[in-house]
């Protein structure tokens, strides 16, 4: 039975890159993918509508400084590149808000983010709810927005967490999406798709993954599943991953994040290119904010962003309250004679789906140090990778890019050592012999 230097578990973000990475240092490697495409939460959509959107990650973020982003112009793949993508409109239920409005609801937003980022720099890693204006007429959309960026709302954000992420506020759309360019880049990759990992006994001289397909056996793994899957207790590891692991994935868990996209026959929305929306009712303070991309690169789509407690409960009760939720708020800001124009309507259920178990990671308050624990080798031969691995990165495709890399170069160093320490035993056994 053949036996590889490293197998990879999840062909995702983290695992492409970690796969292509150790093919690249000359390593036998055996790709994994539990579903019928690769990209994992980076997946674009060109079916449905006929035209691409992305169902999970979207934007380059950090683009400047973003290895993806090289990559993409290696590729030929456009992205829009503009100093602050995210200024856009803001309805507040009976009417558009005026400019000034706008800028006062971005303004309580930035100035949270502050404070956050103050708190956590200085090592009070406390909730993001706790340095948050709870009386300002702007709470509700602020609200929205920390749980869009984080998956979580604020009362489950660390601040520490928060002031570790390295941001260059340069965030950039891709235009044929960003499932695309890694389908693209990784277009030779060998890859076994339709493979789940049951279980995994890592207490023998080899690793043995066991599939509907048999079991694989490899010198060192890496897995890159979310950490709510790992949590789940989905992929039996024998012996038990250790305690301090569980308890990092407990506190680094996958937070929710879910679209719903709006197809229409014609520009119904007089907007430019590549609008953004905001939607604050201020006649229902129990309705909860979302937000809308409109008319991304000149299509007719419209696509609302749903996260933290609201996208989880919405997926859970199902696509068509989902759907609904997000339909009303079209409704509202464009009026209900624009759904005459609709061609068709889809929604994202990554809460629900049994591969991811939710969007991206989030460290809870008091729990940003469990990252690190997520990056120590489990052993001397195991290492995970993926977004919420990475230090200041996560939720983030390029953190799990790299962080798939590192894990292919630690596999690499483990195996160079494994084979320089069994040099002088095989040695003496042929000496032996020639005894």
């Amino acid at each position: 039975m053949t036996v590889v230097d490293v197998a990879v578990v999840g062909a995702g973000a983290a695992g492409l890159a970690a796969a292509d990475r150790a093919c690249e240092l000359g390593l036998s490697c055996y790709l994994l993918e539990a579903k019928s495409r690769i990209g994992g939460r980076t997946h674009t959509d060109t079916e449905t509508f006929g035209v691409a959107w992305d169902r999970g990650a979207h934007w380059l973020h950090s683009a400047d400084v973003n290895p993806l982003t090289r990559i993409a112009d290696e590729l030929g793949h456009p992205y829009l590149a503009r100093p602050r993508p995210f200024d856009g409109h803001l309805h507040l239920g009976s009417g558009w808000g005026a400019k000034g409005d706008w800028r006062a609801y971005r303004d309580e937003f930035e100035a949270a983010v502050a404070r956050a980022i103050e708190a956590g720099a200085a090592g009070r890693d406390i909730a993001v709810l706790d340095v948050m204006n709870g009386s300002s007429r702007w709470a509700r959309m602020a609200h929205h927005i920390f749980a869009a960026i984080s998956g979580v709302p604020p009362s489950e954000i660390s601040t520490a967490d928060l002031a570790a992420y390295r941001d260059t506020e340069a965030n950039w759309p891709l235009e044929r999406g960003y499932g695309a360019l890694l389908a693209a880049r990784y277009a030779d990759l060998p890859v076994e798709l339709s493979t789940p990992v049951s279980a995994i006994d890592m207490g023998g001289a080899h690793i043995l993954l066991e599939t509907p397909r048999g079991t694989v056996r490899a010198r060192s793994l890496i897995v890159t599943v979310s950490t709510n899957v790992l949590a789940s207790g989905v992929i039996r590891f024998t012996p038990e991953l250790p305690a301090r692991l569980i308890s990092a994935l407990e506190g680094v868990p996958t937070g929710h994040a879910n679209k719903v996209a709006f197809h229409f026959r014609r520009d119904v929305f007089r907007l430019p290119d590549t609008s953004y929306v905001n939607f604050m009712d201020e006649r229902d303070a129990a309705r909860p904010a979302c937000s809308f991309q409109i008319r991304p690169f000149g299509s007719t789509l419209a696509i609302a962003y749903l996260g933290g407690d609201l996208a989880e409960n919405l997926d859970r009760a199902g696509e068509a309250e989902m759907t609904g939720f997000a339909r009303a708020a079209l409704g509202d800001m464009f009026g209900v004679d624009i759904f005459k124009e609709l061609s068709g309507v889809a929604a994202t259920s990554w809460t629900s789906d049994p591969h991811t178990l939710g969007a991206y990671s989030c460290a809870r308050p008091g729990r940003a140090a469990s990252r690190a624990v997520l990056a120590e080798p489990v052993g001397d031969r195991v290492f995970l990778a993926g977004e919420a691995v990475s230090a200041d990165w996560f939720s983030t495709v390029q953190g799990a890019h790299v962080s798939g890399i590192e894990a292919a170069e630690k596999a690499a160093t483990f195996l160079d050592s494994a084979i320089a320490a069994a040099l002088p035993r095989r040695q003496n056994e042929t000496n032996k012999n020639n005894a």
